[in-house]
């Protein structure tokens, strides 16, 4: 079974077309609705690139989730679970909590030492110079994102033709079309209303799959139905590496190897995609440590629950010698949603799918729009460009990425990439920029010359050790051989290794003693520097204040200046805090979740009846508790605005004059 053709053509345009259009029409309407009755424009480049940094945690972690739940996420997560069994779900959601758990600490250090940056590029630019340092980290950065990217629309497209049998290059081009109109409208506050969208739409089928595996089905319908059903699978279909060969255990020796990839390659996707410092720089400074922290522990269940129900139980429905069995696993997702639920599975699939795409690819967008504006335009081209020229080439980058992701998604698919390949190749290529970017944002010991030197030799060694395992372990060099899990394994670890040696050991050797407070009174508006910028913590009125005064620093001949915006709602003191509480709350949950959980799950050969019963029970009282953090969650801490903003619209219509809620 290689291919699931379960709705036509046409549903596939109809899904895409219909659903992208309607979808990119609420969101316009969302993005009226908020420049007309809120103090928010999107006419602002704050606004539109940072949502006007007001985010709130509930909101913040929910962006947070929905940034780690790529389309990617729900068909590998699936996919490595068929392959490795329960361990592959459990190792691509601890793995991601721990990465999203460690970016706190990025988050929080970003407000207390950057408070005015819009991409963490600007803070090596402002500490290192605009010299080869800076093209270096953007090249690398700009790199990571183009093959994310290249991940979301060739795992979407794959899934919407494998589901539907429409045309490749007809749904790589419409996939992009749909986003750019409400991103460029909506700008980065759209973003957030569509991953609020996008994610409740995630855990919504994700019950669906729960309920109907452990409760609802005719042929498995509970717990110990699947555990039964999957020990047959174990004999009839062993899985090489793993104890007796089971889908219910912890002692696989792949599956631990796919987990040190999951860490490595996903802290590059991380530290390196502009997209999760995006949400950071749009956060309240009092609100990132609640918010990534409520993320990581939220996102758990999203691959480990859905996983577990939909890979083990197509699994357990082919369990009997001489059954259909899957051949390509990168379609297990869509292969049990129509053994589950048939075609309306199918459907149900890919309009979450579709809108995971969607969500991520409007983020990409924004993301890559920030680094051309400011890390490309301002510096290099226009240092004193005024808000009206920065709005049009941020609307005109967002245009011109949402090309790219077109052409970029075809070129894939010509040459044959799948998604797991570009998914190891992630790692493999950048995991070189986690050190240096870390050092620098973080230590004012980092010492410029090796950390470029330590990301630059760690990108050669990654590559060098990539291929040559490759080579040694399949004796050929393709597309087939660099995407075993040893050769992206020895990718991965080389490249954040030897990156990793080289800041450190520089740094120890030759430390450097950087201010962070030059970063902090930088102007990150233009090249200049704002002496008179303060960083301790203000009310939003005076807030108001200083900015409105401050704006005089950065006029220009040319037009309405950009406002400057270095001051936090919190003061240094506070953050580094937050800063601490972060640092032992990733390495708790660390500990936790990679170490602890695992030792104790390994203890056993295989999981007794009981034991996967309580795995699933466990999952699905995790699920509940997601889901109330990034749905309810939201809705209840904008409750207020809510009001507002409806009682603003009842006086407009009913012409009682229009009032900013």
């Amino acid at each position: 079974m290689s291919e699931i053709l379960v709705l036509s053509p046409g549903d596939g345009y109809a899904i895409v077309c219909g659903l992208g259009l309607g979808f990119a029409a609420i969101m316009i309407l969302l993005s009226f609705v908020t420049n007309r009755y809120t103090n928010f424009a999107v006419s602002s480049t704050e606004e539109f690139s940072s949502a006007s940094r007001s985010v709130r945690p509930a909101l913040l972690a929910c962006g947070v989730v929905s940034a780690a739940t790529w389309a990617a996420t729900l068909l590998n997560s699936a996919a490595v679970t068929f392959t490795y069994g329960l361990v592959g779900c459990y190792w691509y959601g601890a793995g991601s909590v721990s990465q999203i758990m460690l970016f706190t600490q990025n988050a929080i250090m970003l407000k207390r030492n950057a408070p005015g940056a819009h991409t963490f590029l600007e803070v090596i630019r402002v500490r290192w110079g605009a010299g080869l340092s800076h093209h270096v980290f953007t090249f690398m950065a700009l790199g990571t994102n183009i093959l994310l990217t290249g991940q979301l629309i060739t795992g979407g497209a794959d899934t919407v033709v494998s589901l539907t049998g429409a045309n490749i290059y007809a749904i790589c081009v419409l996939i992009p079309f749909t986003v750019v109109l409400y991103t460029a409208i909506g700008g980065f506050r759209a973003t957030l209303l569509s991953d609020f969208v996008h994610t409740s739409l995630i855990m919504a089928i994700l019950f669906a799959f729960m309920f109907c595996t452990f409760a609802t089905n005719p042929d498995l319908g509970s717990p110990s139905k699947v555990y039964e059903l999957l020990s047959v699978a174990a004999q009839n279909y062993p899985l090489a590496g793993n104890a007796q060969g089971s889908y219910m255990t912890f002692r696989s020796t792949d599956g631990l190897v796919f987990g040190i990839i999951v860490i490595i390659s996903g802290i590059t996707t991380v530290f390196a995609d502009q997209t999760y410092w995006q949400r950071g720089v749009a956060s309240k400074a009092s609100t990132a440590l609640k918010g990534y922290l409520l993320g990581g522990v939220a996102f758990m269940p999203i691959p480990w629950a859905f996983s577990t129900a939909a890979a083990l139980a197509l699994v357990a429905l082919s369990a009997s010698a001489g059954s259909d069995r899957l051949t390509n696993p990168g379609l297990t997702a869509p292969a049990a949603a129509v053994a589950l639920m048939g075609s309306s599975g199918a459907t149900l699939l890919l309009i979450v799918l579709f809108l995971a795409v969607t969500s991520a690819a409007s983020a990409e967008l924004v993301a890559v729009s920030s680094i051309i504006v400011y890390d490309i335009y301002m510096p290099y081209i226009n240092p004193r460009a005024t808000e009206k020229q920065v709005l049009w080439i941020t609307h005109a980058s967002v245009v011109g990425y949402g090309v790219f992701m077109a052409i970029i998604g075809i070129a894939f698919y010509e040459a044959g990439i799948s998604l797991g390949w570009l998914y190891g190749l992630t790692g493999c290529m950048f995991s070189c920029i986690v050190p240096p970017v870390g050092f620098c944002i973080r230590t004012k010991i980092a010492n410029k010359v090796g950390c470029v030197t330590g990301a630059c030799l760690g990108f050669v060694c990654a590559i060098v050790a990539w291929i040559v395992t490759a080579k040694q372990y399949y004796g050929v060099v393709n597309v087939t051989s660099t995407g075993g899990s040893y050769p992206q394994l020895a990718g991965n670890a080389a490249g954040i290794i030897i990156s990793f040696l080289c800041c450190a050991i520089s740094s120890w050797l030759a430390p450097d003693n950087y201010d962070f407070d030059i970063m902090r009174r930088h102007n990150f508006s233009t090249t200049e520097e704002v002496k008179a910028a303060p960083t301790s913590a203000i009310g939003d009125e005076d807030l108001k204040d200083v900015v409105a005064a401050e704006k005089a620093i950065a006029v220009d001949a040319q037009g309405e200046p950009l406002p400057i915006n270095n001051v936090n709602d919190v003061d240094e003191a506070q953050l580094y805090k937050d800063f601490k509480v972060s640092v032992w709350s990733t390495g708790l949950a660390f500990f936790i979740l990679c170490i602890f959980i695992p030792a104790i799950a390994a203890s056993v050969p295989v999981f007794s009846k009981s034991g996967f019963t309580f795995w699933v029970v466990l999952a699905f009282i995790w699920a509940v508790a997601s889901t109330v953090v990034v749905v309810v969650g939201p809705v209840w801490e904008s409750r207020k605005e809510l009001a507002a903003i409806c009682r603003a619209i009842i006086r407009d219509v009913s012409g009682k004059g229009l009032v900013k809620a």
